[in-house]
């Protein structure tokens, strides 16, 4: 029988992926709310070094797990899909994945701008189309009525950094096969907190009756909260502390209802300069209101992954609020059985 053998979440912000000496530089090229803090260069070392030290205790977690497989809730920030079709849920049943990876940060966007996409700046591994056609054909009878995606849509510009990026710090051989559970989390008009609880707890059930010999690790990638691009970016932390309080209390309901309660309205200006799909994340150009948009709309991975170990009391290994950006950077696990695998 499968089963699940491992849950976290996990923020995948670039400036995770790049050295902290460039974070200061970055600020000013934002921005921020007058109200956000400032941070030393000492302080944002050490902010990076707790950083470092939470992906290290999430990679010997999956390790331990043992997992044959790592399902992972993320969200597409128009690399994939547009606005002629925006899926609110998707699976991919690729073979393998090509994207970005990364390490492309410690020398190009950071420090000057986004580089030369480019096979040396690329990553590939291999996905689980067998999982992935047992999962959607269970999750349909559940009444989820799930996109597909036998390929990706754009191979060209590879699977987005949802998927890649935490990989680089929890499995750094990319040689775990991955299946891409996609959120929309950016733009309106996206799936309420309550419908996120309600896949993970779905996603749990269907696993735990499938037939095949497989074990399942499950992340959900993004987060925390961040309103990255907009003209006043902040960070609410005490947002994140309700979260994380959820977290600890393995309370995946209490996590979707409090979102979902959250006051969110888009602001009315963007910079002229902006691209039309960065302007759509800040404007809503949708016309429609969907909830949490943006960055902070992808607790909403944090609350699916959650809902697969509804029950089982968190972990949270850190939580690192990075004001250069601002982002608040959350790190998390579930020990679904009890205990990994030794």
């Amino acid at each position: 029988m499968a089963q699940v053998v491992f849950a976290a979440a996990c923020s995948h912000s670039p400036y995770l992926f790049d050295t902290p000496d460039t974070w200061s530089a970055s600020r000013e090229r934002r921005k921020l709310r007058a109200d956000v803090p400032v941070d030393s260069d000492e302080v944002n070392e050490e902010k990076y070094d707790r950083c470092m030290a939470a992906f290290g205790v999430l990679r010997e977690k999956l390790a331990a797990a043992k997992a044959d497989v790592l399902l992972v809730f993320g969200d597409d920030q128009y690399e994939q899909f547009r606005f002629t079709n925006f899926p609110a849920f998707a699976v991919c049943l690729a073979d393998q994945f090509d994207g970005t990876n990364p390490r492309i940060f410690s020398s190009g966007l950071m420090r000057k701008g986004w580089p030369e996409s480019s096979q040396e700046n690329r990553v590939r591994f291999p996905g689980h189309p067998q999982l992935g056609k047992q999962l959607m054909m269970a999750l349909i009878r559940e009444g989820f009525d799930l996109s597909l995606c036998v390929g990706l849509p754009d191979e060209e510009l590879g699977i987005g950094h949802a998927f890649t990026h935490p990989s680089y710090y929890i499995d750094p051989s990319y040689s775990l096969p991955m299946l891409p559970f996609f959120i929309n989390s950016y733009y309106p008009p996206q799936p309420t907190g309550r419908r996120c609880y309600e896949l993970g707890r779905a996603v749990r059930r269907v696993i735990d009756t499938l037939s095949m010999d497989l074990r399942v690790a499950v992340l959900g990638s993004g987060g925390l909260w961040h309103t990255p691009i907009w003209p006043e970016a902040y960070l609410d932390e005490n947002v994140d502390q309700s979260i994380l309080a959820a977290v600890r209390e393995g309370d995946a309901r209490q996590m979707a209802d409090f979102f979902d309660a959250i006051p969110w309205e888009h602001p009315r200006e963007a910079p002229a300069d902006m691209p039309p799909f960065l302007a759509s994340a800040v404007l809503g150009v949708t016309g429609m209101q969907g909830g949490v948009g943006g960055g902070s709309g992808e607790i909403r991975n944090w609350i699916a992954a959650a809902s697969v170990a509804d029950g089982t009391p968190g972990t949270v290994v850190d939580y690192v609020p990075v004001y250069a950006s601002p982002c608040g950077m959350g790190f998390a696990y579930w020990d679904v059985n009890g205990e990994t695998a030794g």
